[in-house]
């Protein structure tokens, strides 16, 4: 994709629009018409919808995978480690609501055409962390299933929490967003490190 201001603001508006719309419900007018551009020159700068969303998809993943990175460099299979690393993912999305929106828009069967994203970004990393793990953990432990269940309880916990309408009637006040407030997100925290506990039974990094 070429550069400039107006590619820049094209994927900040479409990263909105596909994360509150989905890519399905997301017309290239409409982006085009959000960003302030014709139709045209959302074609010329980004190959078409299509592209654009995967565009969008790439620099998610980017942004999540910084945010990460220094759980995850060096990453040591103890409980400590998994918790750094759970801590980071967790905090990211809670500050990143219209990333969270773009993944759970995908589980419902949104841009079909693009199946290939999961494989692409997920698997490889959540496959690592499997790897790195498999001789810290018990035996009899589903270690695919369990590293699985970590971004399935994040992201539903957060898409109650995070995305609609504020539950006491009152009017979002971030967007169409509610953050989860600080002391939410620390109750939370405590039960994942409960839950990974009680499911890895990793050493701690004292022995």
């Amino acid at each position: 994709m070429s550069g400039g201001t107006d590619l820049d603001r094209i994927i900040d508006v479409a990263t909105r629009l596909f994360a509150e719309l989905g890519f399905d419900g997301t017309s290239a007018r409409l982006i085009a018409d959000a960003a302030g551009v014709d139709p045209a020159t959302v074609d010329r700068l980004t190959g078409g919808k299509t592209e654009l969303y995967r565009e969008v998809m790439r620099r998610a993943t980017d942004a999540d995978r910084a945010a990460i990175s220094g759980a995850a460099e060096g990453f040591a299979p103890t409980r400590e480690g998994v918790e750094r690393l759970v801590d980071q993912y967790v905090d990211f999305y809670a500050a990143h609501p219209e990333y969270l929106g773009l993944w759970l828009h995908r589980r419902t069967g949104d841009a079909a055409d693009t199946g290939d994203l999961e494989e692409q970004y997920l698997r490889p990393r959540l496959g690592g962390i499997v790897e790195a793990l498999r001789e810290a953990v018990p035996e009899n432990a589903d270690l695919d299933l369990t590293i699985w269940t970590i971004p399935w309880v994040i992201f539903g916990f957060l898409s109650q929490r995070a995305l609609g309408a504020d539950p006491d009637g009152e009017p979002a006040t971030d967007g169409p967003y509610r953050r989860v407030s600080p002391e939410e997100l620390e109750r939370f925290r405590g039960y994942l490190h409960r839950l990974l506990e009680r499911m890895l039974v990793l050493p701690g990094e004292g022995g």
